[in-house]
């Protein structure tokens, strides 16, 4: 037997490198798109808590996402990368809540609510960590930016927070329970203040919570 390339083998496997810490957990590649994102069974929250709950989903997310090709760059709230930023919400420095923003020239087509094939690709993401993470709710907010009539962009933003939902529950089965609040807000929650056309205006906003705050 190579006793050298039989300690090397057994220093380089993903178990005894959680083991001994001698590399970040963060940092071990995954073999597969759900070994990367994990999971935790029902119950989890109880034992574990609202923060260290999210914390581990945090990850997770931030790993698949990584798995399938997605770069992100760090940001003082959380992740960002093209078309998708995965944030941080935070109460007295405790991680209370997730929020994944879909950029809304990914998401949709101008002045329709038909998701894109970029977008459900994301949502996809989504759903599979919705159900890796059971004891998780989510609250869906659409946007728009300020030109066109009010009226009609309450409208669209409206219909736009139901065609996620609807692509969640129709394609990836997520219970209808699980959704505490989905509504549209037009230009009522503007990013940046102005009157003019505003990419960072238009935008899908998905929050992750606990089904229950538990610390």
């Amino acid at each position: 037997m190579d006793c050298a390339r039989t300690r090397y083998a057994i220093v380089e496997s993903k178990s005894f490198q959680k083991f001994c810490g001698c590399v970040p957990e963060d940092e071990i590649p995954a073999n597969s798109k759900e070994e990367a994102l994990g999971t935790l069974s029902e119950g989890a929250l109880d034992d574990l808590g609202t923060p260290n709950y999210l914390e581990i989903m945090y990850r997770g997310l931030k790993k698949a996402f990584e798995f399938s090709g997605t770069t992100f760059e760090q940001s003082d709230e959380g992740l960002k990368a093209p078309g998708v930023e995965l944030k941080r919400i935070e109460e007295d420095k405790k991680l209370k809540e997730l929020l994944i923003i879909i950029d809304g020239d990914v998401a949709f087509p101008s002045g329709r609510s038909t998701l894109t094939p970029k977008a459900k690709e994301l949502i996809s993401k989504i759903a599979d960590a919705l159900v890796a993470y059971p004891e998780t709710n989510v609250r869906i907010g659409g946007h728009t930016d300020t030109p066109g009539s009010f009226t009609s962009n309450l409208k669209l933003s409206k219909e736009r927070s139901q065609a996620v939902k609807q692509e969640l529950k129709q394609s990836h089965e997520i219970i209808e329970e699980r959704f505490k609040e989905v509504d549209g807000y037009a230009d009522l929650r503007k990013i940046v203040d102005t009157f003019f056309s505003e990419k960072k205006n238009r935008r899908t906003e998905i929050y992750v919570g606990t089904v229950r705050i538990v610390y």
